[in-house]
């Protein structure tokens, strides 16, 4: 009997082939240091022991097989599972190791296995999501490539344009970049950030190549305007998915994802567009608005944030910085998703350009004094990271008129203002009074701004009422942004309800399952 102490209260304590060890581990949040794999006969072994870490710390090392954890026999238990269990423990871990394992090991005393995976729902939760989800994808991809075969063609050459796909480029590296890192805020949950955005994101487009196709009518055609149009939808469920992040599971973001494509083809195509021709060639309306309450409807639905791991919502610097890289890109970007379609024109393509700058720099002012007014004379990250963004998202409905740069800019102070107000009053208001929780806070940054810039769109259209894109004269345009507006809010908040009644609806089962947390969706994570 060999004991190798590090503390009196740390240490392992090896005989014969079999070593214990000891880790004072603390709270679930710290860190073991240590991964596993399943070798060829099924046992697990520790595959990977992190330098420095605890695991390394007390002598774990590759190969070992792991007998038991915390006295429940693991011989031949799954590595995602006993990750899992690692994960979960608090206070010491007991680690029991061997150099080759046998019957006497594999049927130590004490509590199955099986059922400690049936106590702990947490271990079996992607499980059960395999199947679903896999049907929900394969059934997606099945029907894309059956509309794509039977009904599609490509568009004319003579449509394409080099600044087309510049301009795709563009707001694909806002999606994919700016989006996934800006929600990355979350210290748990980077890879759900990223990662799903991507899933979320190719799976709205390849449902609204067919629904807005159908409904704009001409005939199904893949061009690079269709694609843009798709990247909008992506978009619009981009800022529903921020205000669900780390709650929604993955199969449930991907059932959203195809829902909110349809309905929100309906608003912009029949709705907006086609019944009201409401002016909004930046999306203020029918992206931001649609998107940010159609996600808060959700959450809503989703009920309020009751489980143990709330406390997983929450940011460390490094954390901070990566979305604060997302701002930066999103930043960058904006104008090009604000003058998307207007490549061809160039007077109204530099009227959006400039007065997104213009509206931006407005916003990031005002975030940056209020920020540090309310919080006595220091920043906050979150209002960095988001209401910065707060005046592309409130002049994109007006960003073609001829506006004076003045104008424009009050435009981005006003949406900077009222989304940091956003952050430091209404966020926790609603989380107490309705029960919504918005994890980025979305309607913040979307919501908001999105509501000043329609009240706005009614004026704005007034002063340059001969405008040639403009479907009414200065006795009827004003309205239309009006009704525009209220039926946005309404459309959003209906099927967004709906959406979210219908498919995150949670069990007794769920519950238990960690929020914001990697590790119950992603392999290696600890």
């Amino acid at each position: 009997l060999v004991l190798n102490g590090n503390t009196s209260n740390e240490f392992c304590i090896s005989s014969g082939s079999t070593s214990s060890y000891v880790l004072k581990k603390g709270s679930q949040s710290n860190k073991v240091g240590i991964t596993f794999t399943n070798d060829e006969d099924g046992n697990l072994r520790i595959a990977k022991v992190v330098s420095g870490g605890l695991a390394a710390k007390h002598g774990l090392e590759p190969g070992d097989v792991v007998t038991e954890i915390n006295g429940v026999p693991v011989a031949n238990a799954d590595r995602y599972q006993a990750a899992q269990m690692i994960r979960n423990s608090e206070g010491d871990l007991n680690i029991v190791t061997a150099t080759s394992i046998d019957a006497s090991t594999s049927l130590a005393n004490g509590p199955s296995f099986d059922a400690i995976v049936e106590d702990d729902p947490t271990v079996s939760m992607a499980a059960l999501n395999k199947y679903p989800i896999s049907f929900v994808l394969i059934a997606v991809q099945a029907f894309a490539a059956l509309v794509l075969f039977n009904s599609f063609e490509y568009g004319p050459v003579d449509e394409f344009a080099t600044p087309k796909y510049i301009v795709f480029r563009d707001i694909m590296v806002m999606l994919l970049l700016g989006f996934g890192y800006l929600m990355t805020f979350l210290e748990k949950y980077g890879l759900g950030a990223v990662g799903l955005t991507m899933l979320v994101t190719v799976l709205n487009m390849e449902c609204n190549f067919v629904f807005e196709g159908m409904l704009t009518g001409g005939g199904l055609k893949i061009s690079m305007d269709s694609i843009i149009n798709a990247e909008f939808s992506a978009a619009a469920l981009l800022i529903s998915f921020g205000a669900l992040i780390g709650r929604a599971t993955p199969l449930q973001m991907c059932l959203i994802a195809v829902t909110e494509s349809l309905f929100y083809a309906i608003n912009k195509v029949v709705i907006v567009i086609g019944l009201l021709k409401a002016e909004d060639v930046g999306g203020t309306i029918t992206i931001h608005m649609f998107g940010a309450y159609f996600g808060l409807a959700c959450a809503y639905a989703l009920g309020p944030q009751e489980k143990a791991s709330a406390s997983n919502n929450s940011a460390s610097r490094v954390s901070d910085v990566f979305s604060l890289l997302g701002t930066t890109l999103l930043w960058v970007y904006w104008p090009s998703f604000v003058g998307a379609t207007e490549t061809g024109a160039p007077v109204f393509e530099m009227r959006c350009l400039n007065n997104t700058i213009i509206a931006l720099i407005g916003s990031t002012s005002a975030t940056f004094f209020l920020s540090q007014y309310l919080n006595e004379g220091k920043f906050d990250a979150v209002h960095v990271q988001n209401s910065t963004l707060a005046g592309g998202v409130a002049i994109g409905a007006t960003a073609r008129l001829a506006l004076c740069p003045g104008l424009t800019f009050v435009v981005g102070l006003a949406a900077g203002t009222v989304s940091v107000l956003g952050y430091f009053y209404s966020s926790p208001y609603l989380e107490q009074t309705f029960g919504i929780f918005d994890t980025c806070g979305v309607g913040n940054l979307h919501g908001y701004p999105s509501v000043l810039g329609g009240l706005l769109s009614i004026l704005f259209v007034l002063l340059d009422s001969n405008a040639e894109f403009l479907a009414y004269g200065m006795s009827l345009q004003w309205l239309m942004q009006l009704l525009a507006v209220m039926a946005t809010l309404t459309m959003a908040v209906i099927t967004g309800y709906w959406t979210g009644s219908s498919f995150l609806l949670t069990s007794p089962f769920f519950a238990s399952v960690p929020d914001y947390e990697d590790a119950v969706w992603w392999i290696d994570v600890e």
